[in-house]
């Protein structure tokens, strides 16, 4: 939801939960999680501030978030996909403005290790000719890109780890509820292997991110999540 239709919608108010401005933080945040727009709404408005402001620009345009940070001297934890291919932009921005920024397509520390596994994974079977590799990923649908930004890196991780021997062909589904299952795999006519991340909930993200949010306080430059937690 772009928060320019929120400023512009009259305040209707769509579900009795939140009918008040009175309800508590704890309450408004579970209503958005349930997709109430008017708590979402409330919560934009109770909290207008640079950080917030940063975070809602970047649901409507990353790069100009990456450019009020940079003019504001504040550090940024990215979390968004799908904006790789400016990379290098992005870095000399940041550079330029001598701020940190710490961005990753997972920030589940259990993400972070998998990519690890799936990189030593494929330098393994990368020694045994008569295996070929594969992903599934699955994702809720309203989860608009695909393949997902940790499908891209666990295939990376594994053309990588295999000096390009192995490229795993990704099959992904946009289908229900589910939060996010990536299954690597790797195929012989003797045996499967496999290897899957299957995220909960929303926690983990969550957790990595106040972590990166932690580790990025001092530091200058583009760092990727997995430099500081896996290093």
């Amino acid at each position: 939801m772009a928060l320019d239709k929120l400023e512009s919608r009259p305040m209707e108010v769509q579900n009795p939960r939140v009918s008040s401005e009175n309800l508590s933080d704890h309450a408004l945040i579970e209503a958005t999680k349930q997709g109430d727009e008017t708590a979402f709404a409330l919560i934009v408005t109770r909290y207008r501030n640079p950080i917030t402001n940063y975070l809602y620009r970047f649901l409507n345009d990353y790069e100009e978030a990456v450019d009020l940070a940079c003019a504001d001297k504040i550090a940024l934890v990215i979390g968004t996909t799908g904006w790789q291919d400016r990379l290098d932009t992005m870095r000399r921005k940041i550079d330029a403005a001598g701020i940190g920024a710490v961005y990753a397509s997972n920030f589940s520390p259990g993400a972070q290790v998998t990519f690890a596994l799936a990189r030593r994974a494929g330098e393994l079977f990368a020694r045994f000719p008569q295996y070929a590799s594969g992903m599934e990923e699955r994702h809720h649908s309203k989860k608009t890109d695909a393949p997902s930004g940790t499908a891209i890196r666990l295939a990376r991780e594994v053309r990588d780890g295999s000096d390009g021997k192995l490229d795993p062909a990704i099959v992904s589904s946009r289908v229900g509820a589910e939060f996010g299952l990536h299954t690597l795999f790797f195929d012989s006519p003797e045996d499967l292997v496999e290897i899957s991340h299957r995220a909960r909930g929303r926690d983990g993200f969550a957790r990595g991110a106040l972590i990166a949010a932690e580790m990025i306080r001092g530091r200058k430059g583009l760092i990727r999540f997995e430099e500081m937690v896996m290093s």
